[in-house]
């Protein structure tokens, strides 16, 4: 049921919040006023609030917390990093062998100078000056990427990626299973001809893997996203699938000169020192709860839901029972959930601070309760003297029926002495003895 607190708070809603809208016209005040008039209605949240309930309800949420110094620092050297894998740094390697003539590839004037070294490579001297040698010495240059400089990349990204994705995983992967709304509510009403058993179970998950649904820290959240693409791009170049099959190299890293004076490799190389020195998480996740507090505005409305679920049942049930709704109502226990309703209702309305509010709630909560010791002591006091009175007068009772039995005890000892003779001195004994019993239950009663 929205109350007129709710309606006003409408106004106060940043953008539009559909949900709330679709609250406030279930419930709307007009229909909920009507209800109070149903007499079915009241005989039955009577029942409610009376009958045996349990209720679950937890809403967590994620609150993700990034320290900005690594996802600066990564994206300050990525253009350096992605200048020194797309313009690779090579060198010339020669290679030289001494191979048949007919596999011989380049001839150079340095194969001329080894082979007038090396006669014994010579087969025949022609009268025309020809020379026909049978092995040669052949020379081969090619260019080659296996230098310091290019493994030190090699290997910086391959820590580099393994930074980022441990992190990026962690981020928008952690705890995600205890992250969401959950309600859970097993209800037993006795409604006199019948009992009514009630179970529902509502769970709300939100997709925390998915980027778009992050709301808060949207901007460095799509920071991470596009490093991690970025560097998991670098990482499948064919520079560095060339570069897998050299050693790769281990800190602290050697300053060559070109890693020592040029742009490039120094930006590089002042994020292999970072992710070195870098010894801390780089994030935070914590899981945030409601407190599971249930108001009686939540209360109602989930007695509303009973209510309607019975009643939508009851109608559609071909044979059902008559309902007798003319019964006294059933009256209601307070228990540590309604004192925390109250609590809570007494905390969300008040202007007072928290420590007026605190003083305010123990001296009105000690006065009441020594009013309330000193009526039950009133009360056992009054108890007390009644039940000193009843006392008395079952004594005085028990004394009377005491005496009636005596005397008729001693009538019949003074018509047997008549009949005996002697008949003064058996009444003096029996006077004697009727003394002696008045003197013992007197003693007794005392």
């Amino acid at each position: 049921m929205a109350n007129t607190e709710n309606i006003k708070n409408e106004e106060n809603i940043v953008g539009t919040d559909y949900v709330h809208e679709t609250y406030l016209n279930m419930h709307k005040e007009e229909m909920q006023e009507d209800l109070k008039e149903d007499k079915f209605y009241n005989y039955f949240y009577n029942l409610l609030e009376t009958g045996s309930n349990f209720c679950k309800f937890s809403n967590a949420k994620l609150v993700k917390s990034i320290d900005e110094e690594w996802v600066t620092a990564i994206e300050e050297a990525m253009p350096s990093l992605h200048y020194v894998i797309t313009h690779p740094r090579k060198f010339i390697e020669e290679d030289r062998e001494v191979v048949n003539v007919a596999m011989a590839r380049n001839i150079t004037t340095e194969s001329i100078r080894h082979l007038l070294q090396h006669s014994n490579l010579i087969d025949e001297y022609k009268e025309d000056g020809t020379v026909i040698p049978n092995r040669i010495l052949n020379v081969f240059k090619e260019e080659s990427l296996n230098i310091y400089e290019n493994r030190f990349i090699c290997t910086l990204v391959a820590e580099l990626q393994y930074f980022v994705n441990k992190r990026f995983n962690s981020i928008f992967e952690a705890s995600k299973d205890e992250v969401g709304t959950f309600f859970e509510m097993e209800s037993r009403v006795d409604n006199y001809t019948e009992v009514i058993e009630y179970n529902l179970s509502v769970k709300i998950k939100e997709k925390q893997t998915d980027v778009n649904n992050e709301t808060e820290n949207a901007n460095i959240f799509a920071r991470i996203v596009k490093i991690h693409q970025q560097i998991n791009m670098l990482a499948a170049t064919e520079f560095i699938g060339t570069m897998r099959r050299y050693p790769a190299v281990s800190h602290p890293i050697v300053k060559t000169n070109a890693i020592g004076k040029n742009k490039d490799y120094k930006a590089c190389h002042k994020l292999w020192n970072f992710i070195h020195s870098y010894n801390r998480v780089g994030y935070k996740v914590n899981i945030v709860k409601q407190e599971p507090i249930i108001s009686r505005q939540f209360e109602r409305d989930i007695y509303n839901t009973l209510i309607r679920d019975y009643t939508m049942l009851h109608n559609n049930m071909e044979f059902h029972n008559e309902i007798d709704i003319d019964r006294p109502p059933k009256e209601k226990e307070m228990d540590a959930k309604q004192i925390r309703q109250l609590l809570d209702e007494i905390v969300r309305n008040t202007e007072l601070s928290d420590s007026n509010l605190r003083k305010l709630i123990v001296k009105e909560l000690t006065d009441i309760q020594s009013k309330r010791k000193a009526e039950l002591a009133e009360q056992a006091r009054i108890q007390r003297r009644k039940m000193r009175e009843i006392q008395k007068n079952q004594a005085a009772s028990q004394n009377a029926s005491a005496y009636q039995e005596a005397g008729r005890e001693g009538s019949q000892e003074l018509k047997a002495a008549e009949k005996s003779g002697g008949v003064g001195d058996k009444i003096s004994r029996m006077r004697q003895k009727r003394r002696e019993r008045q003197t013992n239950r007197k003693e007794k009663k005392k």
